[in-house]
């Protein structure tokens, strides 16, 4: 799947690693979780009431699952061996091989894990008709799909970041 990004007012491709990676998982990160989980909750109470809802509640609970382990993932092994590279090439020095060689392959399975989400995100869009509550719902109901809409533009947005500025930046840099 061929995924086209929104054009961002940030201009990211400027910002060094460091800031990229404090700008993931300070915002990016923190968002996943506090707005995720909320949000989780938030719909699977609406599905109790409405049960069109009952498979976007567990599309989005498993992404938030799944996003919690991908954000893991990156805080603990990906990002601080970026981390590592970035500070050795600003004070020229070499630095030590990855633990399995490269970060090429984890940087591939953070990349699939990108992909899983997109299609994930893609099929809640399709369930709520691009986000769009039936008319006359109320206003909880209006409000969740605004948020899962808005939800899903910050993932991209962290997709953006990562795929197409981080990954490539700190493969081209090891």
């Amino acid at each position: 799947m061929t995924q086209t990004f929104p054009q961002s007012t940030t201009a990211f491709e400027g910002w060094d690693l460091d800031l990229l990676i404090d700008y993931v998982l300070k915002f990016h990160h923190r968002y996943i979780r506090k707005q995720g989980e909320e949000l989780a909750t938030r719909l699977n109470t609406l599905a109790a009431n409405h049960p069109e809802l009952n498979r976007v509640a567990d599309h989005f609970r498993n992404s938030i699952a799944d996003l919690d382990l991908h954000c893991q993932k990156e805080e603990n092994i990906l990002f601080p061996f970026i981390l590592d590279i970035f500070n050795e090439a600003e004070y020229g020095q070499e630095h030590e091989p990855f633990h399995c060689g490269t970060i090429q392959h984890p940087v591939n399975a953070m990349m699939a894990d990108h992909s899983d989400e997109l299609e994930r995100h893609e099929r809640i869009a399709e369930l709520t008709n691009d986000y769009t509550a039936p008319k006359g719902a109320e206003p909880e109901y209006v409000k969740a799909l605004a948020d899962l809409r808005q939800f899903r533009d910050n993932l991209l947005e962290h997709i953006f970041v990562e795929n197409e500025i981080m990954f490539p930046r700190a493969l081209m840099m090891e």
